[in-house]
């Protein structure tokens, strides 16, 4: 191996323990739907738990969104579920900028640091939000797109098809985002060849045919598979389109919880891009690709079949590329300035989120304090002291700033460590591989949030409020304790709840049958 090969290895590695160190300072990280995924990972690599068992079972069928759980449900049954759980985590972490790497090398055919730099987007609002199995097809995305172009250039038609095949089937099973961006991928990498041969002049109907029979191959087990899905019986609804938060969310590659280092982070990247703009060389088709990813980013609804957040996962993509799929041509002395500059911001970005996670390990202390004394197989009712979506948090590390709080989930702890029931288990037949056994189904919302306390407060439940939660026509009968958190400073009264724990961040309340 080269010193120049051995520089950009141990480069790489630097990058990969940067990124990785926030993993150590607390057990359970906040993110948003992670404590709630760790929940189901639990009960999937634990069928046979005997309290557990009585509420949930595992539910394996044809979905595309199996890939962490798949791998999870296997780990946490070698490793205790913290230690498991955040090595998923970290997993979901680093795989689009792996993916990016390999794309790049395999793109330009060369080494370089630039795609290292996608560092920067790896702790990105999706991240944050706990979208583990969505970013985990972006690494497979990427690795499954890079594999198309090196065979394609190597003109291995039969060996193209299978791969994309096998890359195609692998995506699906991790989410159906990452599978719609590895086809748009190798699409444009195979107009842009088409295109190329028309301009030589050496266009001909087999090279129509060479571009167009493999990607039908490839495409055609995860249509099949789609079919047999439940997902695919869905119903295809739409959320609603809101321009300013459109533009909010063009910053949510780079998004931390500070809004600040969110914004120097967004105007940096863009600086530089800036200033190179004369000198960089694009992949093949990656133009078209970004266009697509616009447009799409404009037009999509905030969300779609079930799925959230669709504008910040193709923002995301859009992000991601600008490192995998673009190589510099700039001067040494200007290479090593941008080189810096983003470095610093990588292990600045990196810092700042394991100073917050240090903090949050209060919070998560105040918590398990609370529920320190529910017994297993108790059923616990969560509520929170915050209202709406859109948050701005005191202290800040709390919340996406306009986007969402990230402590909702966080009672999720409560099946993993004490073996407790709580109403919204991610365990939608449609997306989950984990079904709510009866009679605890009738009390379950598996695809719901925590309710406000003020709502729970008001004694009269609307219809709407009753379709949201339904548990609420019968709350004190079917429930054996509230559990408040991200309380306001005096919750309001509620009659015969009795105070069990008060703390800055959980209180746990018995109900008074």
């Amino acid at each position: 191996m080269s010193a120049a090969a051995r520089m950009w290895l141990a480069t790489a590695l630097a990058l990969a323990v940067v990124l990785l160190v926030p993993f150590f300072v607390v057990d359970v990280p906040p993110v948003l739907d992670y404590p709630n995924h760790l929940a189901r990972f639990f009960i999937l690599a634990h069928p046979d738990d005997p309290v557990l068992s009585k509420m949930y079972a595992p539910h394996w069928t044809v979905l595309p969104n199996l890939g962490v759980d798949l791998i999870g449900a296997a780990l946490l049954r070698m490793t205790d579920a913290h230690t498991g759980g955040r090595m998923l985590l970290a997993l979901s972490l680093m795989s689009p900028v792996a993916g990016a790497i390999i794309y790049h090398r395999t793109v330009f055919g060369t080494r370089s640091y630039w795609p290292l730099a996608s560092g920067l987007v790896a702790y990105n609002a999706c991240f944050f939000l706990g979208f583990m199995n969505y970013l985990l097809s972006l690494g497979l995305a990427l690795a499954g797109a890079a594999a198309w172009i090196a065979l394609r250039r190597r003109d291995r038609s039969g060996w193209k098809a299978v791969a994309g095949a096998v890359a195609a089937i692998v995506t699906f099973f991790s989410h159906i985002f990452g599978l719609a961006l590895l086809f748009l991928l190798i699409a444009a990498d195979e107009v842009a060849e088409l295109w190329r041969r028309h301009e030589s002049g050496t266009l001909t109907p087999r090279a129509f045919l060479k571009a167009a029979v493999p990607m039908l191959v490839a495409l055609g087990p995860v249509v099949v598979l789609y079919g047999m899905s439940p997902f695919g019986d869905k119903a295809t609804t739409f959320g609603a389109w809101r321009a300013i938060s459109k533009v909010m969310r063009l910053v949510s590659p780079f998004m931390t919880t500070s809004v600040a280092l969110t914004l120097v982070t967004t105007v940096a990247v863009a600086v530089v891009l800036i200033a190179m703009r004369r000198r960089i060389t694009f992949a093949p088709g990656l133009p078209l690709v970004l266009a697509v990813l616009a447009i799409v980013y404009v037009a999509a609804p905030l969300r779609l079949k079930g799925g959230s957040f669709i504008d910040l996962r193709v923002a995301l993509m859009f992000a991601l590329l600008l490192f995998a799929g673009i190589q510099p041509r700039i001067a040494r002395r200007e290479a090593m300035f941008v080189a810096f500059t983003l470095a610093a911001l990588i292990c600045v970005r990196s810092a700042y989120v394991g100073a917050t996670w240090i903090d949050h390990r209060k919070d998560v202390a105040d918590l398990r304090a609370a529920i320190a004394s529910v017994e297993p197989g108790a059923r616990v009712l969560v509520a929170t002291g915050y209202q709406g979506e859109v948050a701005q948090a005191d202290p800040e590390r709390r919340a996406l700033f306009g986007i969402y709080r990230l402590t909702g989930h966080l009672p999720a702890l409560l099946a993993i460590e004490r073996s407790a029931f709580w109403p919204t288990l991610f365990a939608d037949p449609s997306q989950q591989p984990v079904t709510v056994l009866p009679p605890f189904r009738r009390i379950s919302t598996p695809l719901g949030e925590p309710l406000d306390w003020s709502t729970l407060a008001s004694e009269r439940y609307s219809e709407e409020t009753l379709q949201f939660a339904p548990y609420l026509a019968r709350w004190r009968a079917d429930f054996d304790y509230v559990l408040l958190i991200d309380p306001t400073p005096e919750p309001e009264h509620i009659a015969k709840l009795s105070s069990l724990y008060d703390g800055n961040f959980a209180k746990l309340y018995r109900i008074d049958h």
